[in-house]
């Protein structure tokens, strides 16, 4: 797969970065006649290690920050949003030069974002969004349309029926109450298998984006319902534990019934390519370099985009082999 290069811009090329930025236009609040001098410091909270696709996450980070030369604050919340706010409040008393985190829910940040803008200390969200209608709190946004990648999941599963008549009954299993992509995979899903009513959502359980909770989740969805002829699991980790579960029912996962996945883990696209999985829908968790780009470009007063989208695309047996050939995660 081709995979987009990002450039990490630094203070000699700090001219370019700046030309058309007027001082009225300045996000981080820093004055271009005076510009910062020292390490720059980020202080990132993480949801937690809940996965691969966590864990690869979190490697990228940390791999980019080194590359970068940046001063990496790191925290990891365990999946507590009380434990993620008070590491942020704490990255605010340390004074670092850029926050970042991935929320662990959408809701409770505007005191502790409100605080840091009084600071002056810029912030990026990453891989999820967080419910503030108050967007200046902060300046850009880094991770997945997961909308989009509902949609894509509804797609491929009901191209696989085309033609044929009656419904499909699907059941899904969701990822941990009040996270971002929980919400809107869910209605990216739902939103595209309502255009023709071919899939039928019957059910649904939650998960918490492990492979455990993936599997009691599956087993829950089997005790009520009678017919399943198709899975969507929120991420790789539930999808390969709903698997266990179906094969200890004695149906046959990939084909009876068919399952699709988000993320593009290494251990989903071999689960594809073994026949386990029908699809697997790819959200990257390499956000490291754009990251530190955008840390980089907001401590020298630089503007940045609004929101930075990660790569996608959709594997299937054939191409999950080949993918697997150089998958890091």
């Amino acid at each position: 797969m081709h995979r987009r290069s990002f450039v990490t811009l630094t203070a000699a090329g700090l001219g370019s970065l700046l030309a058309g930025c007027g001082k009225d236009e300045e996000p981080g609040g820093v004055d271009l006649r005076n510009p910062p001098k020292g390490p720059i410091v980020l202080g990132f909270s993480q949801v937690g290690a809940e996965g691969g696709w966590r864990r690869a996450n979190t490697a990228s980070i940390r791999k980019a920050a080194v590359r970068n030369r940046i001063d990496l604050n790191f925290k990891d919340a365990g999946g507590d949003p009380k434990k993620q706010i008070a590491d942020v409040h704490s990255f605010i008393d340390a004074r670092v030069s850029v926050i970042a985190f991935a929320p662990v829910v959408e809701t409770g940040w505007g005191e502790v974002l409100r605080r840091a803008r009084d600071a002056r200390i810029p912030v990026v969200l990453t891989d999820r969004l967080i419910d503030e209608t108050d967007t200046s709190l902060w300046a850009s946004s880094i991770g997945a349309e997961f909308a989009s990648e509902g949609n894509l999941a509804a797609i491929y599963l009901e191209n696989d029926y085309a033609g044929t008549t009656g419904t499909v009954n699907v059941v899904e299993i969701l990822g941990a109450n009040g996270a971002t992509p929980t919400k809107l995979r869910a209605e990216g899903f739902a939103a595209t298998a309502a255009k023709t009513g071919r899939l039928n959502i019957v059910d649904q359980a939650t998960g918490d984006w492990t492979k455990d909770g993936g599997k009691a989740a599956m087993r829950e969805l089997l005790e009520r319902n009678k017919r399943i002829d198709a899975v969507f699991a929120q991420n790789d980790d539930m999808g390969l534990g709903a698997v266990i579960a179906l094969e200890a029912a004695g149906k046959k996962p990939g084909s009876a019934p068919k399952i699709v996945t988000v993320d593009g883990t290494k251990a989903a696209l071999q689960g594809l390519a073994d026949g386990k999985l029908t699809y697997v829908i790819e959200c990257s968790p390499e956000i490291g370099e754009p990251l530190m780009s955008v840390v980089v470009d907001l401590f020298h007063g630089g503007r940045v985009p609004k929101r930075i989208p990660s790569e996608k695309a959709v594997f299937d047996a054939e191409t999950a082999a080949e993918a697997l050939l150089d998958r890091t995660y």
